[in-house]
């Protein structure tokens, strides 16, 4: 093959190269949270008006018992619930609420396998609901997150 040629094809085969080396690199390593971490979700934020609440509720559609461990945070008076422990047996489920006027996120923890609360089959299911004496006025679902232990 004369030179020619190969400098036509050396761009692919340059490209070929660190896209071998990228897929390596990927199938080798494994996402792990390490101790410090639990897993959870994050909720809102939700503006709650007078006379208006949040519950934040789950289910456990697996087998064995969850723990949940929810707090409230109201942007608008800087306001830090105290956790509320739910536990959630198999096929059961429990709410946790908050009342208060403002911007408000839930944030859940968990003491579960992560795969408990991030897999797309998980079997935890959690909304976070506003509701007034006239009913539900907006249901939110959680997004996926890994909280720091102790927080």
């Amino acid at each position: 093959m004369s030179f020619t040629k190969f400098r036509r094809y050396l761009p692919f085969a340059v490209v070929a190269t660190v896209l071998l080396f990228g897929i390596g690199t990927l199938r080798q390593s494994k996402a792990q949270a390490p101790d410090r971490f639990t897993p959870g979700m994050l909720f809102g934020p939700v503006y709650v008006g007078p006379g208006q609440r949040l519950e934040l509720c789950s289910s456990n559609l697996g087998e064995g018992t969850l723990k949940a461990f929810i707090h409230f945070r109201n942007f608008n008076t800087a306001e830090v619930t105290a956790n509320q422990e739910l536990t959630l047996n198999s096929g059961g489920g429990d709410c946790a609420i908050y009342q208060g006027i403002g911007r408000v996120v839930g944030m859940a923890r968990g003491d579960g396998a992560a795969a408990d609360w991030v897999s797309p089959s998980n079997p935890l299911i959690s909304t976070m609901s506003l509701v007034d004496s006239t009913g539900t006025r907006v249901a939110v679902l959680g997004v996926p997150k890994v909280w720091l232990r102790g927080l």
